[in-house]
């Protein structure tokens, strides 16, 4: 296995647009440096100052709402304005975290809105942009290495947050200084536009993007195959709600704060590690299979929680972990099935779809929550019971290919 990684991995370092798609990896790790780190940060925020989870599943709501439209509003402008739009919310964060430093809870809910929509924005310009730049033989190990910058900024941001989390102004200048060096590369980077990716020598965008088919032209079976997948995409974002609370859940299970950030960091290293042998693996291996192992490992994750004991949130976030790895199996598939049709708008429809789903998800795992643990688990394991019975539906992607 390591010899046929290594083999791949030198094929990746000759792709045509190796080196945008290292710049696009170092914004990933940039950004989800701080962002996994806030997903810890914000819910135990909440507790420190005395608010519901009920209230925490408000925030995620609300955003929601807001992130439909931006990802609606993102989907058209060329690759240049999106990167303007980025540079935009980053700048926007940057002076915000000062805030939270100075009046605490009287901004939170703002402030944290911003910065949900910010990864929003960065999700929804860098990974169709990503796939544009990679060959559907190597979609799988592209974004498994995408995974490792990740995984890899995710862990040290974590790390650093456990040992920041008692000092809220250090942590605020921590969040600060990370944003702008994030500002400074997406600055010195040059987004060349889609569709010059798309047809190499076109002189002319507008007559470039008229090249990519539409929805009409999609064949019947694709059309099915693209409801199926949104299904599923919205059973396992469902499922997944459990882990909104995560933070909270380890708190009721007796794990410490710090430990929390640890078992966090250490469930990002597993992802950090194995993530390009996954996307190799989903590059070669039944795509009907790989979706069925993406989504038990995500019914496992849940599962363990049953337990309620520190050593089953433990085992909850090595299942995590492992779900990482495997993470791309969703865009992979979807990238690959629909890269010659307009992705971007798919892959819009496909996030607001399910996010007009999320609008009301938080609130109802929230009001579970706080109402009975079990009834909340419960819940999302049948979620993702029916998710790994509506993914026996999907076109094997890989078999169709060859």
């Amino acid at each position: 296995m390591f010899s046929k990684t290594k083999d791949e991995l030198v094929k990746y370092r000759k792709l045509k647009y190796y080196r945008d798609i290292m710049k696009i990896n170092i914004i990933f790790f940039l950004f989800f440096m701080l962002s996994d780190s806030m997903e810890i940060f914000i819910p135990l925020y909440f507790k420190k100052n005395g608010l519901s989870a009920v209230t925490y599943g408000s925030l995620q709501s609300v955003t929601t709402i807001l992130r439909m439209a931006v990802i609606w509003i993102m989907a058209k402008p060329k690759m240049k304005n999106k990167r303007r739009i980025l540079e935009l919310f980053v700048v926007i964060n940057m002076l915000h975290f000062g805030f939270l430093y100075m009046n605490g809870k009287f901004f939170a809910f703002y402030i944290f809105a911003v910065f949900i929509l910010t990864r929003t924005v960065v999700n929804t310009v860098l990974n169709p942009y990503l796939a544009r730049l990679l060959p559907n033989d190597f979609m799988g190990i592209g974004f498994g290495v995408r995974d490792v910058f990740l995984s890899v900024g995710c862990a040290a941001g974590l790390f650093i947050s456990g040992f920041l989390e008692e000092n809220l102004l250090w942590f605020s200048i921590y969040m600060i200084v990370l944003l702008a060096a994030l500002l400074f590369i997406m600055i010195n980077t040059k987004f060349i536009e889609i569709a010059k990716v798309d047809t190499d020598d076109s002189e002319d965008d507008e007559d470039a993007e008229k090249t990519l088919k539409s929805w009409r032209d999609i064949p019947k079976r694709m059309k099915v195959n693209f409801v199926i997948i949104v299904a599923i995409g919205c059973l396992i974002a469902c499922g997944l709600e459990i882990h909104t609370y995560s933070a909270m859940i380890g708190e009721d299970f007796g794990v410490k704060a710090q430990n929390i950030y640890n078992l966090y960091a250490s469930s990002v290293i597993i992802t950090a590690v194995f993530s390009i042998g996954g996307g190799i693996i989903i590059d070669r291996v039944n795509s009907k299979i790989m979706y069925l192992a993406y989504i038990l490992v995500c019914f496992l994750s849940c599962f363990a929680l049953v337990f309620r004991t520190p050593y089953a949130y433990a085992l909850s976030l090595v299942f995590i972990g492992i779900k990482g790895v495997l993470d791309n199996v969703e865009q992979t598939y979807f990238f690959k099935a629909y890269k010659e049709y307009d992705m971007e708008k798919l892959y819009s429809v496909n996030t607001i779809i399910q996010m007009i789903l999320a609008i009301v998800s938080p609130m109802v795992f929230g009001f579970l929550y706080d109402v009975n643990f079990n009834l909340m688990l419960m819940a999302g394991i049948v979620c993702l019971a029916a998710a790994m019975v509506v993914s026996f539906g999907i076109v094997d992607i890989n078999k169709q290919s060859e």
